[in-house]
């Protein structure tokens, strides 16, 4: 019995052993890898298996515009878009947002100073509502023509003004060279072919002091409409008469509310590429670089492609009722030297100014 009792505990203790053994944490296979797993752990970095890396996501810069859908600014504000998302390698996506969707010139601006919004695009002459001697650019008649105004965009005046624009609102004129059409006087009641016509019209301006001023000086009354509205204001008689650029004239339609489009020229006007500083120095240098070279390219394309719509842009409007006259201006030009030297002594810009533009031609 005690013989029986020995080989049945031999037998149990033999048993447990070859449990042991077969459970054990050391049974891994001559290979390296856990008998229940032909694959490596991630963490070598080896195998299929790996999760895929997350592609960081792009920055976003948004940016803002007051003109038409179809007009050239605007494509040109999408041809910049795709420049700097193509050599960026999508690392910068520039989303555009046309047609006072952010708001009117006024709130745009303010809304890039603050950072609320990226990036504004349209007339340099806004600039003048922060830097005050901006404004000699607005005044009607200033540049005798384009390249008198080409002249004093890349003169050490103008450049003097973007960098005070910089300094002291935080706002950088990423490119100036977005050329328009010169801007012309369009009325609902009878062509503007002398400054007697101007008498008593009511005028859309915008919220710049030199137009105000300019048109008040015509004899006309000024009247602040925001752009967007302008073509309601014509249409339901709360003006009269307003001024644009003629390629905008076509694209905001003001033809047909106030089909009496007199060439003037009386404005020598370019889009500028306002950005927040702040932002634009957030970026990498490669990437400050790219949004500069950018916005002069797209500004180069907008400028000739301006030029090749014109003659197409009058025939247009002519089909549609428009009528357009040429004027003699040098009685216009007589009453804004007048002008520009109230304006000047009044100190809306510094004195001497208005001479050392018209020194450029």
């Amino acid at each position: 019995m005690k013989k029986r009792n020995w080989f049945a505990m031999l037998s149990f203790i033999l048993v447990f052993s070859l449990l042991l053994s077969a459970c054990g944490g050391g049974g891994q296979s001559s290979s390296g890898t856990s008998p229940d797993s032909g694959s490596q752990s991630p963490s070598t970095g080896g195998g299929s298996n790996q999760p895929p890396q997350k592609t960081a996501d792009p920055i976003v810069l948004k940016m803002g515009g007051i003109q038409a859908v179809d007009d050239l600014s605007t494509q040109a504000m999408y041809k910049m878009s795709e420049i700097v998302a193509e050599r960026t390698g999508g690392a910068i996506k520039i989303e555009v947002y046309p047609a006072s969707q952010l708001g009117d010139a006024v709130s745009q601006m303010e809304g890039v100073q603050l950072g609320t919004i990226d990036a504004f695009v349209d007339a340099g002459s806004w600039v003048s509502r922060l830097v005050q001697d901006k404004n000699v650019e607005s005044l009607f008649f200033i540049f005798e023509d384009e390249e008198h105004y080409r002249n004093f965009l890349t003169s050490d005046l103008n450049i003097a003004m973007e960098q005070e624009f910089a300094d002291k609102q935080g706002i950088v004129i990423l490119a100036n060279n977005w050329l328009r059409a010169p801007r012309v006087m369009v009325s609902s009641k009878k062509p503007i072919l002398t400054v007697e016509d101007m008498k008593g019209l009511k005028m859309r301006v915008p919220d710049i002091r030199t137009y105000l001023e300019s048109v008040q000086a015509l004899g006309a009354k000024p009247t602040q409409v925001a752009w967007g509205e302008v073509y309601l204001a014509l249409r339901q008689g709360v003006v009269e008469a307003a001024e644009g650029p003629l390629d905008a004239v076509y694209t905001m339609k003001f033809y047909e509310p106030a089909p009496y489009i007199t060439l003037t020229n009386h404005i020598r006007d370019n889009m500028v590429v306002m950005m927040n500083r702040n932002k634009l120095e957030s970026l990498s240098q490669e990437h400050q670089d790219i949004l500069f070279a950018a916005a002069r390219e797209a500004g180069d394309w907008y400028t000739q492609e301006v030029k090749n719509n014109l003659d197409g842009i009058v025939e247009e409007m002519k089909k549609s009722g428009a009528q357009i006259y040429e004027t003699d201006v040098a009685p216009f030009v007589e009453f804004m030297v007048e002008t520009a030297k109230k304006l000047e002594e009044e100190g809306l810009w510094r004195k001497g100014l208005f001479e050392e533009v018209q020194a450029l031609k």
